[in-house]
């Protein structure tokens, strides 16, 4: 019978110490939706045609440039980048740091342009 106690006692002061330390427990880390992180509008320059753009990316992760449509299907989306592919087959890919989308490198163009919040979103 002693040994039972003893036994029971140690059963329980594993499980109160594991519940205090935390083990057992699913840590929630609240993360924003890939496609709402990346949605939003961007300027960005492109020298070569001194000429500034405007890109839009909706929540549906649909791509457009000065107001038109880029024929596009999403290759990958992860906290680093969204990657997509034109019908051409050429990538066009967003880089985000931890807060927005900073770049858009452009496998058609071979150039990487740095993404700016358009002046009447400031």
């Amino acid at each position: 019978m002693k040994r039972h106690n003893i036994l029971l006692f140690g059963a329980g002061l594993v499980a109160g110490l594991t519940s205090t330390l935390g083990f057992g427990r699913t840590k929630h880390v609240h993360t924003v939706s890939l496609p709402i992180f990346y949605a939003g509008s961007w300027n960005y320059y492109d020298p070569e045609r001194n000429r500034n753009h405007h890109l839009e990316i909706t929540p549906e992760l649909k791509l457009s440039i000065d107001n038109h449509t880029i024929p596009t299907t999403v290759e990958l989306i992860d906290e680093q980048q969204l990657i997509y592919i034109d019908k051409f087959g050429y990538h066009i890919t967003i880089q985000a740091n931890e807060q927005r989308p900073v770049k858009l490198i452009d496998d058609a163009d071979d150039q990487t342009y740095t993404l700016t919040v358009p002046e009447n979103k400031i």
